[in-house]
């Protein structure tokens, strides 16, 4: 669910939720640093497309990381937003900056999408899945983030220092 399609409960929740110190840290303690990564790594629950999702309230889930940018731009920017985009092809990341994840729209995001899918070593190209891609990764990440790290350095040697994420 997001936060375009929220009541006016559920947005009020988000809002409570974001400003909540037990809450955030409940989401954070989902987030790990990947040595050699500059993405924030969610390790908690994924949807079928690969994002991180989060329970913030009783009931109520959002995908992770607009849980992030609504803790970072609060909950009406957020509705505002027709869709964030990965810009480092990378669904389980967390990190809400301009190189990460960033705003845009449902035409935009699929044109980016179309286009990236197609470069040689492409994660979007992965014959795995966006899910099954995002649920190794996420696993490497909760048992130790160095394993994703050698996971990265591996495609790197493969595909040279250029490689989106994986």
């Amino acid at each position: 669910m997001t936060a375009r399609r929220l009541d006016a409960a559920g947005r009020e929740q988000l809002a409570a939720s974001v400003a909540d110190p037990d809450t955030v840290n409940r989401w954070r303690a989902k987030t790990v640093r990947v040595p050699g990564s500059g993405c924030l790594w969610w390790t908690g629950a994924i949807s079928g497309r690969g994002h991180g999702r989060f329970w913030y309230a009783p009931g109520r889930v959002v995908v992770a990381h607009r849980f992030a940018w609504a803790k970072e731009h609060g909950v009406d920017s957020l509705a505002a937003i027709e869709v964030l985009g990965h810009r480092c092809d990378n669904p389980l990341c967390q990190r809400i900056d301009p190189e990460h994840v960033v705003a845009s729209s449902y035409v935009e995001n699929r044109r980016e999408w179309a286009i990236r899918k197609q470069i040689t070593g492409s994660p979007l190209g992965d014959p795995r899945g966006s899910r099954r891609r995002a649920r190794e990764l996420r696993d490497l990440a909760r048992r130790d983030p160095l394993l994703v790290a050698a996971d990265q350095a591996r495609l790197r040697a493969l595909y040279g220092e250029r490689l989106t994420l994986w």
